[in-house]
């Protein structure tokens, strides 16, 4: 049983050598994600290097920061009583029981009375009470210790920092450099945070939106518009939300990436146990269940993968229950979806490919491919058939490791649809020990080698040619 679901598997301590990171991939990882919110730049330079020397595929994904506030340094013992007032500054001080330092430029004229600011993940919860022009009243409504620079969130305000810092760009510039295939965005509010990243990066790298600010879920339908996929991203979104609201809004953000065409992913405390463990909860094991029904194409590992005792065991682990998730495609709930109205030709070409590779017990569909787009779209209606795509670009390739069920191979450039068809013929032959009558489904672009020119399905029998 082959698994269609991918895996994201993140790099860190846990994974710091050529070798680690190869007994990874051999587990099974389809995706490496680096967070650049830790390590350094020769440390991510080496990952990808290692990466790159095996002989599995396997993508890059660069993680950006993004902005980071943070609270200061702390006195010693310092601690925030509930139901006390505290004031909030940003001028540069030592927090103590009386007063908290955040590191936000435009924190007065951003966060107005009556907000919520939350430190540590909600460990500590705040509510603006006063305002006035040098400092914030705020009400201490959870308390707990006040340790060094910890993360601050502002649930209730807009903020106008910018979403990527000098540091994004410089790692940005690097990642371009050194030929990343996904740009992950942090604290996504809108379409033009995933244009400014855009502005920076090759045109080919595709830009994943990470989904975690009540923000970004007023404007996803924006973000999808120039965002090519979407990250559930439910540590940050369990912040900003109450958490019983989550397992709703993963549903929303899938739903809607998939009705747009748009690569999706689930991601945050998956195998959170596995840790330490060697083997999953039942509820970890029902969340990823659920997570593929949903629509993920991909799940994510995080800390069970960057800093775990086991990694190679955890993406074993989330390996078979992918695989059986993945056979019982028919109770995915993207089978009972509206069509999506995005890219009306190619979508329409996608689904009556699925269509017919269903009622004609098709072996595969066959899709030729320079973006990977009409692959995702294929996908997208989760057919029976497994769906085997051919493309020149290296890139693209890469790039398809984050698709469900999409198995990829490279192929030498061709002149004419009859050359296309006789070299995936021969290759399903040769390599997949397809027999000759077995009927496959072939999506194609003629002439080819032209993007976004799908507009040719057919039934092929193999060996007739």
């Amino acid at each position: 049983m082959d698994r269609k679901t991918k895996i994201i598997a993140t790099v860190g301590p846990s994974l710091s050598s050529e070798s680690k990171i190869k007994k990874i991939i051999d587990a099974g990882a389809n995706v490496l994600r680096i967070n650049f919110s830790h390590g350094t730049l020769e440390d991510h330079e080496n990952v990808i290097s290692w990466a790159r020397k095996s002989n599995k595929q396997v993508a890059i994904m660069q993680d950006i920061q993004g902005p980071k506030i943070r609270t200061g340094i702390s006195s010693e013992n310092t601690f925030l009583e509930k139901s006390k007032n505290v004031t909030l500054t940003n001028i540069e001080t030592e927090s103590n029981n009386d007063i908290v330092f955040i590191n936000y430029e435009n924190l007065l004229r951003d966060v107005n009375v009556d907000d919520r600011v939350f430190i540590d993940d909600g460990q500590i919860v705040l509510k603006v009470v006063e305002k006035e022009n040098d400092k914030l009243e705020a009400l201490i409504l959870i308390g707990g210790e006040l340790r060094d620079n910890q993360g601050v969130a502002f649930p209730d305000s807009n903020l106008s920092v910018s979403a990527i810092t000098e540091k994004d760009i410089e790692h940005l510039k690097f990642g371009s450099e050194h030929d990343v295939d996904f740009v992950a965005v942090s604290f996504v509010r809108n379409a033009s945070d995933i244009n400014l990243v855009k502005e920076i990066i090759p045109k080919d790298v595709k830009v994943i939106a990470k989904i975690e600010l009540k923000t970004a879920l007023d404007n996803i339908d924006e973000i999808l518009d120039v965002a090519d996929g979407v990250m559930v991203a439910r540590g940050d979104l369990g912040v900003q939300l109450p958490l019983e609201q989550v397992p709703f809004v993963q549903k929303q953000i899938l739903d809607a990436a998939n009705k747009r065409g748009k690569i999706s992913i689930t991601a945050t405390e998956m195998l959170q146990s596995m840790k330490t463990s060697y083997r999953p909860t039942r509820a970890e094991v029902t969340d990823i269940t659920n997570a593929i029904l949903e629509g993920s194409d991909a799940v994510m590992l995080s800390a069970e993968t960057s800093i775990g005792d086991n990694p190679n065991r955890v993406v074993e682990v989330m390996s078979i229950i992918c695989k059986e998730t993945d056979s019982r495609n028919d109770t995915s709930s993207l089978l009972s979806k509206e069509d999506s109205k995005e890219d009306s030709i190619t979508t329409t070409l996608a689904r009556a490919a699925v269509q017919v590779a269903n009622e004609i017990d098709a072996s595969s569909i066959i899709a030729f491919t320079e973006t990977g787009r009409t692959p995702l779209l294929i996908s997208n209606f989760r057919p029976k058939a497994e769906i085997i795509t051919f493309s020149t670009k290296k890139k693209t390739l890469n790039q398809m490791n984050l698709l469900w069920g999409v198995d990829q191979y490279p192929i030498e450039r061709k002149e004419t649809f009859s050359e296309m068809l006789k070299a995936a013929n021969d290759f399903l032959i040769s390599e997949k020990k397809y027999n000759k009558g077995d009927k496959v489904v072939v999506v194609a672009g003629t002439p080819p080698n032209i993007e976004a020119a799908t507009n040719l399905i057919r039934v092929h029998e193999i060996g007739d040619l």
